[in-house]
C-alpha cells in the first residue's frame, strides 16, 4: 500500500480549489472575436450559467461585462444595439 503525505493532499486540493475559483471570475480580459462589436456568451461558471452582455476592445478582449438574468435576456440587434435584461 502507497503511503501520500497529508500535506500532498492538502496541497493537491487547495490547487484544485484555486483551479475552481479561477473558472468564476469575472470574463473581463478574456478574448473575444469580433473587435468594436457587443457580443452574448454564456459559460456555466459564470453567472449561474445565464449569459452575459460584453464590448469586444479594438484589441480583441472581453470589456464592459454586464451579467443578464435570464437564458435568453442577451442580444445585439442586426444594427449592433445591444440588450441585457
Amino acid at each position: 500500500m502507497k503511503f501520500i503525505s497529508p500535506t500532498t493532499i492538502i496541497m493537491s486540493a487547495a490547487v484544485m480549489a484555486g483551479i475552481v475559483i479561477a473558472q468564476l471570475e469575472d470574463p473581463t480580459g478574456e478574448a473575444c472575436n469580433q473587435p468594436g462589436k457587443y457580443e452574448c456568451a454564456r459559460s456555466a461558471n459564470y453567472n449561474g450559467g445565464n449569459p452575459f452582455l460584453f464590448l469586444c476592445s479594438s484589441d480583441k478582449f472581453v470589456t464592459e461585462v454586464k451579467d443578464c438574468s435570464c437564458m435568453e435576456c442577451c442580444s445585439v440587434s442586426s444594427n449592433g444595439v445591444p440588450s441585457c435584461k
